[in-house]
């Protein structure tokens, strides 16, 4: 039952491998006939290479992997008798007839995956300071650990996405295996003794906790009809979300009871932990690999290898050159040459940058006035945790009660989303302001600000990153690539020069106080920018080569 149940995992693949398991696999039924003669190759009437020369317009008219391989051969066959693919919408094997149990164990592993990974940026900074103690390092350079970290996962997207996207690769071969060199990885930082070593293994841990950051969304919609695709991947965001609220805790608890060390130590135990899990329990998700592996099932036991998939084979006549245009050229050029693109990635990877520098921040306000200890240091970060919470909720009532409504009395455009912007907009900078000028006033104040933030920031990533995937459906990889690199570079950055920032700026009583309202008055400039896209939306959209 468990090889039936979870064909296609990493464990199954193994025994498979060995030739210790025998999946069946069902045959496709062909007519010997003439009619199947007429059907070879050599005899099938059509000029195949005629048709790819004609429907291929090169990468810099496919939008991302999946879009070359379309406009390579928009011909299919459907008759031939070699294609391999789904039996009808009832196959068992595609992801949305799964069982709801194994569907929601996918999900939860991906969402598992994601919070433990993301919590990896953060888990570290209550150790920082015995770290600059031990290297005798200064307040910047080690704060290199973070910075690396979150540039990581900004690259590694990158590389990962459009190797997901490949028949040939899939998406669980690459969780599993980033995973594991991650969680190796934690054992190199937990017994490292130079801070270079430190940094250095920090980025390739950043890099390689990526995945999960970069296709965990296309993972849960490969299992999900896409009805319900919005509500639960705001489920995946908000773990995503809570990862680095927690982390802190986490890391707190681990430097009080043992030292900073212990902290890598028990990210290697609970990456551990998962892998395990990973490999006995997640089934390959997209459709065009589980396509793939059951073609290869299928050769093996008929000998026949003029069995296809269509993916797999028109991917293999992409060469080198087009999948660097794709992966690496193509996401800067449209953020270059959209200014809605520009605009709004700008806006995004701006309240990444101060979530981030909340890790500065924080220890100024709620260590420096308060005096709380390291434990509940890492409390106050769990504002932003239940902010989350009501965050998503908010965004189900907006789905529910207006872009829905607007869907079905046809009145929808790509900007319905922005709506969503609009609404939470004001919410950033009063965040902002308030927990600025908050210090002396009562701890919970502060904390509340967090709450104002989070509202914001969640909902405009719900709402912008839906209104560029509506507006630009063929570029939606390219575009989020090119947001994810931004938004991890100012992620980076703002840690860096946070604290000197804040001591520049900081007057007796209100150590962040105009730090906090410097960036407080830069969002309410960028708050006008749903506004001025709700209106002049439309009129962008039709001017560029890009939208579809």
């Amino acid at each position: 039952m468990y090889i039936d149940t979870y064909r296609n995992s990493f464990a199954v693949d193994v025994l498979e491998y060995f030739k210790l398991v025998k999946l069946n696999q069902e045959i496709p039924k062909r007519r010997i006939s003439s009619e199947e003669s007429s059907l070879q190759p050599e005899h099938v009437n059509i000029d195949v290479d005629a048709l790819e020369k004609q429907s291929f317009e090169g990468p810099n008219e496919a939008g991302d992997i999946d879009g070359a391989v379309e406009q390579m051969h928009d011909f299919k066959d459907t008759r031939d008798p070699f294609l391999i693919d789904f039996t009808g919408p009832e196959d068992p094997e595609h992801p949305h007839n799964w069982s709801t149990l194994k569907k929601t164990i996918v999900i939860t592993e991906v969402s598992l995956l994601t919070f433990i990974t993301y919590m990896g940026s953060s888990i570290y900074t209550p150790g920082q300071e015995q770290i600059q103690q031990e290297f005798g390092v200064g307040h910047v350079v080690a704060t290199l650990n973070l910075s690396v970290y979150v540039i990581g996962y900004g690259i590694g997207p990158i590389i990962f996405s459009p190797l997901s996207e490949f028949a040939i690769f899939g998406r669980q071969q690459l969780y599993i295996v980033t995973l594991f060199l991650f969680t190796m990885l934690q054992a190199g930082c937990a017994l490292v003794h130079n801070i270079a070593g430190l940094v250095i293994l920090r980025f390739l841990t950043g890099v390689l906790c990526s995945p999960s950051l970069a296709t965990g969304a296309a993972s849960i919609g490969d299992v999900v009809r896409p009805k319900y695709v919005p509500i639960l991947l705001g489920l995946w965001s908000g773990a995503a979300y809570a990862a680095p609220c927690v982390g802190p805790l986490i890391g707190a608890a681990m430097v009080i009871a043992k030292n900073w060390r212990w902290i890598f130590w028990l990210l290697m135990w609970m990456s551990a932990l998962l892998l395990v899990t990973l490999i006995f329990f997640f089934p390959e998700t997209s459709e065009d690999n589980i396509l793939h592996r059951r073609c290869e099932r299928i050769k093996k036991i008929t000998g026949d290898d003029r069995y296809y998939t269509f993916k797999a084979r028109e991917e293999s006549k992409l060469n080198a050159k087009d999948i660097a245009i794709i992966a690496l050229y193509r996401p800067f050029e449209i953020m270059v040459k959209e200014p809605i693109v520009q605009a709004l990635d700008i806006y995004i990877a701006l309240t990444y940058g101060i979530f981030y520098l909340f890790f500065e921040s924080f220890p100024i306000v709620f260590s420096g006035i308060y005096h709380f200890t390291l434990i509940e240091l890492g409390l106050s970060y769990l504002g932003f945790l239940v902010g989350s919470f009501v965050a998503y909720a908010a965004s189900i009532i907006f789905l529910h009660y207006y872009a829905d409504r607007k869907m079905a009395n046809g009145t929808f455009t790509p900007e319905t989303f922005l709506v969503l912007a609009m609404c939470v907009s004001w919410c950033l900078p009063c965040g902002l302001f308030i927990f600025g000028w908050a210090a002396s006033v009562h701890w919970m104040v502060p904390i509340a600000a967090e709450l104002l933030f989070v509202m914001c920031d969640f909902n405009l990533w719900e709402s912008i990153f839906s209104y560029l995937a509506v507006s630009y459906p063929k570029y939606v990889a390219s575009v989020f690539a090119g947001n994810g690199v931004l938004r991890a570079g100012f992620a980076c950055a703002f840690p860096l020069f946070g604290k000197a920032m804040y001591d520049n700026l900081a007057i007796d009583g209100y150590p962040v106080g105009w730090g906090s309202s410097l960036l407080g008055f830069i969002t309410i400039g960028l708050a006008l920018l749903p506004f001025l896209f709700y209106k002049y939306g439309p009129y962008l959209r039709s001017k560029s080569k890009f939208t579809g």
